[in-house]
């Protein structure tokens, strides 16, 4: 799964990355957790490409008071690729509200209970991972609007398998469009993009455990050790 992660890149250089007017100077973060907002590029009311904050923790259309309190605990940050297109949770989000989740990496725990030992995961590139996500509109446990996104999940591919059995799923830069723009009628053509990474795309490293406290953040957490 993919339960933390960072995105360290400027506003300019995702708006290269995306092809965006992007002037937000929302700050780097090295420790995302679930709940607090997060960039996303999605597609707004005129079918264009659009940079937005929503928190991360998906809640469905159709919740009401006793899922609310449930995902208050629980929030769904990660939607498994396998059966996305048919639960009910995620359905309509992913005929209709497909989206980029920008990140400069993420990060996966190994070890056993008690002594495990973070890793941070990065593409061997260097360049940003599009993760693909899923976004809606929904009301809060106070009744407002609220923007939320899920990372969309995928087993592992060889990079990754004997560090965690989960990975997120990337979108290439050639399919951004594809993924973002392809309407409901066709949704489905874009299950072929829900698949793990070749080998040699990912690389991993160990880091400080200061990145398993929530309230720890900084370029040090990314650091190699």
């Amino acid at each position: 799964m993919c339960g933390r992660y960072h995105q360290a890149a400027p506003a300019e250089r995702l708006g290269r990355e995306f092809d965006l007017d992007i002037r937000d100077n929302f700050p780097a973060r090295y420790n995302i957790c679930p709940t607090q907002p997060v960039s996303v590029i999605c597609m707004n009311e005129k079918r264009r490409r659009a940079y937005r904050l929503m928190r991360w923790g998906f809640i469905p259309s159709f919740a009401k008071k006793e899922l609310l309190d449930k995902l208050a605990v629980r929030p769904l940050i990660n939607a498994r690729a396998d059966g996305v297109e048919t639960r009910p949770s995620f359905r309509n989000a992913f005929r209709r509200r497909r989206c980029l989740v920008p990140a400069t990496g993420f990060y996966e725990w190994k070890g056993a209970a008690g002594a495990k030992q973070p890793y941070n995961i990065i593409r061997a590139d260097g360049e940003i991972a599009a993760f693909a996500g899923l976004w809606e509109t929904a009301h809060d446990r106070d009744g407002g609007e609220i923007e939320t996104v899920a990372i969309i999940t995928t087993d592992a591919g060889p990079d990754l398998r004997d560090l965690h059995d989960r990975e997120p799923v990337v979108i290439r830069r050639d399919a951004y469009e594809f993924w973002l723009a392809t309407d409901e009628r066709d949704a489905a053509m874009t299950s072929s993009l829900l698949i793990a990474q070749k080998a040699g795309f990912w690389r991993f490293f160990a880091v400080s455990k200061a990145v398993n406290s929530t309230r720890n953040d900084g370029p040090e957490l990314v650091a190699p050790i």
